[in-house]
């Protein structure tokens, strides 16, 4: 698979889940990639992303979110500052 479709197949993960209504609640930064946990009420789940667009695409996302002053920007997808890479 080209690292393209790969970056589009995980960004379209992370995308579903946030359309779902999860939000991201950690980022942890590995060699085997980044795993990023998401929640919805009570329900949780965690994703790999391998490529390294996949990668940037999070932190854009969690920049947009603190830029636009909302915790709950970007379809609710949030916490407070801090959440990431705990």
């Amino acid at each position: 698979m080209s690292d393209y479709k790969g970056f589009l197949k995980e960004k379209n993960a992370v995308d579903e889940l946030i359309q779902d209504g999860y939000r991201i609640i950690a980022v942890k930064e590995t060699l085997e990639g980044d795993f990023i946990e998401f929640e919805r009420h009570l329900e949780r789940k965690e994703l790999q992303l391998l490529t390294a667009d996949a990668r940037k695409y999070i932190g854009t996302i969690i920049v947009e979110a603190k830029r636009g002053g909302h915790i709950d920007s970007y379809g609710g997808a949030f916490e407070q500052a801090g959440a990431a890479g705990s």
